[in-house]
């Protein structure tokens, strides 16, 4: 099936989830988890996937597979025993092992806006420092290639350091991504009738389009 929006029903069933999250209600609305959030998911995963593998041949492009969250949590070792996410996602990274210390492209909704994006999501500390030293070493390069997603409307977001010891003289962008633990770029928006339409697809193959080089530089 073609992509024809997001199902406008998606944001409250995400909010009725969140206000009931056992397994004897979810078992009950399963029908409406599949028609109104895993079923427009998977299609706009589909919809998007030429845009993204002309990004990155080796993204992982699977509707039915990890390019579309699973709506279990796995609670072994959290103290949030809920079983069902609230926000749903979906992401384009490549597979295998050690996918968080990789840059992804993300799209992440909930019952009260959505967002999307490009970064790291749990980097570890070996990568980010790796990342860093070559962002100090060109940080004229780095601030060129930040630029067009700044001037896209994405900003930069990402825990940070406590007490970054940052070089003078730095860029400003450059600086607030340097200064974060796991940095990346974000776009939040409030829920839309954009959200509901086709042209989500040519949005987010645009906005992600402008930031491509800077994936690159990422991921090389």
């Amino acid at each position: 099936m073609e992509f024809e929006g997001l199902s406008p029903e998606l944001p409250a069933f995400l909010a009725q989830l969140a206000a009931n999250n056992e397994r004897a209600w979810f078992m009950d609305h399963k029908r409406e988890y599949e028609a109104h959030v895993q079923g427009p998911l998977r299609r706009l995963v589909a919809a998007l996937a030429p845009a993204m593998l002309a990004i990155d041949p080796g993204f992982d492009v699977n509707p039915k597979g990890a390019a579309v969250s699973r709506i279990h949590r796995d609670v072994r070792f959290s103290r949030d025993k809920s079983p069902y996410r609230v926000n749903q996602w979906i992401a384009f990274k490549r597979p295998g092992e050690g996918w968080q210390g990789r840059p992804a492209f993300f799209l992440e909704i909930g019952p009260a806006g959505w967002r999307y994006g490009m970064g790291y999501y749990a980097a570890p500390p070996s990568e980010v420092k790796a990342v860093r030293e070559r962002v100090l070493a060109l940080p004229g390069r780095f601030a060129d290639l930040l630029a067009p997603a700044l001037e896209a409307g994405f900003a930069i977001e990402g825990d940070s350091y406590a007490r970054p010891k940052l070089p003078e003289g730095l860029p400003l962008p450059v600086q607030e991504w340097v200064r974060r633990k796991s940095a990346y770029l974000v776009a939040n928006r409030r829920l839309e009738d954009g959200l509901y339409g086709p042209g989500l697809v040519d949005e987010l193959a645009g906005k992600w389009g402008a930031i491509a080089p800077l994936y690159a530089w990422l991921a090389p």
